[in-house]
């Protein structure tokens, strides 16, 4: 006899990851930025931070691919970031017109790129770089 869990698909998922306190919750982050932001994209990276969290980071079309190559070697050469392995530069950059249809389009394809890689999330979070953030998240 089939249960209420058979009807859904994220009942087949795994939901907790055995070495994270189930009870805490795990965010994914767009952080996303245009021309002259990788810097403070990095910044806000390191200051929402944490191990358990996934992080996809966007430069739109407006950024020259030296910034875009430089952001994704500063990613890289982080150790923190490498071992964990859950922060990735999108390497497409998109055209976005900020409260567009065409960050909605980011938006999602920075999702669809989140679910491939990792289903131990709870919560989406969209970010700028210039926002910053007050508390830390174990705050």
């Amino acid at each position: 006899k089939p249960t209420n869990d058979d009807y859904f698909v994220e009942s087949s998922f795994l939901k907790s990851n055995p070495d994270v306190n189930p009870d805490l919750p795990r965010l994914a982050y767009l952080i996303s930025g245009t021309k002259g932001d990788s810097h403070r994209m990095m910044r806000t990276l390191q200051a929402v931070y944490h191990p358990r969290n996934q992080y996809v980071l966007h430069l739109d079309l407006e950024a020259p691919p030296k910034e875009r190559m430089e952001l994704a070697l500063s990613v890289k050469s982080d150790p923190i970031f490498s071992r964990m392995e859950n922060v990735r530069v999108m390497s497409q950059s998109n055209l976005v017109t900020y409260k567009g249809p065409t960050m909605i389009a980011c938006t999602l394809q920075a999702v669809a790129i989140l679910l491939r890689e990792s289903l131990h999330w709870d919560w989406f979070l969209n970010l700028s770089a210039s926002d910053y953030p007050l508390v830390t998240q174990d705050g």
